[in-house]
């Protein structure tokens, strides 16, 4: 006898005396199911919800140590800027007093050029005169050689145009 050889009413009878064992198992589950997790505390632990607020505090206080060294950083950032804009205007200062220096002695050192030479001149003779040669004239005075030359050939045509 097989399966096929059972009768339509028997075979659903089975069918349907399954389906209410199926059910009454799965309703006896969900009841055993219910029962523990009404026993047990849906909540979170008490040493888990201490942690967390451990964590939390310390979150805290190291957000709160962040923002002081952050504030005080700006401020010492701030400070370095006015210094540094202070110096830069004092060097511009300085810069300014420097150029006019150099102007001014720039404008001397033009006029007393025009009488060095003059006196220059003479001291080339003077030594020239003392036997000192044209190199010797020019490291001692501190012109070159070339001109040396010139001056000394210059004062002899005057002294020969006499």
């Amino acid at each position: 006898m097989g399966i096929m050889d059972i009768e339509p009413r028997v075979f659903f009878a089975i069918q349907v005396l399954a389906d209410v064992v199926l059910c009454v198992a799965v309703v006896f589950i969900l009841g055993r199911v219910n029962r523990e997790l009404k026993r047990k505390s849906t909540g979170i632990d008490p040493a888990s919800l201490a942690e967390l607020k451990r964590v939390i505090d310390d979150s805290q206080r190291a957000t709160t140590s962040l923002l002081g060294a952050m504030e005080e950083s700006k401020k010492a950032l701030r400070d370095i800027s006015r210094s540094i804009d202070e110096k830069e205007a004092r060097l511009r200062d300085l810069m300014e007093t420097a150029s006019a220096r150099i102007d001014e002695l720039d404008e001397a050192d033009a006029g007393a050029k025009g009488a060095r030479r003059e006196d220059g001149n003479e001291d080339v003779i003077r030594l020239a005169g003392q036997g000192f040669t044209p190199a010797e004239i020019a490291g001692t005075l501190g012109l070159t050689e070339g001109e040396i030359r010139l001056i000394l050939d210059l004062a002899r045509r005057r002294v020969e145009s006499r």
